[in-house]
């Protein structure tokens, strides 16, 4: 008969702390940086555009014009919102895996 000891069946995966001397950690965080602004700055465009056309549309009584600003000011407000959330999903789906 086999027996294994209590200890090694408790043993568990080891979860090291997270290393921020990593090379190139400093570009990565810029890079983020950039990106978030960049995600906001498109999602302003889309609703700056998407309210021009809708106006433009409205005033000119053409539906096509209109039809479209309505959906550029979705996509921005789409846009804006998940760039607005990005870090409290991101660090939500890093808690919820063990980190």
């Amino acid at each position: 008969m086999l027996s294994v000891s209590s200890g090694v069946a408790a043993a568990q995966v080891p979860n090291p702390a997270p290393d921020s001397s990593v090379p190139g950690g400093e570009l990565f965080t810029q890079l983020l940086g950039w990106l978030k602004w960049g995600a906001l700055s498109a999602g302003l465009a889309g609703l700056l555009i998407g309210a021009i056309s809708m106006a433009v549309g409205h005033f000119g009584s053409n539906y096509s014009a209109s039809s479209a600003g309505r959906k550029w000011l979705m996509g921005g407000m789409g846009a804006s919102i998940v760039a607005g959330l990005a870090w409290t999903i991101t660090t939500t789906l890093y808690q919820a895996t063990g980190g």
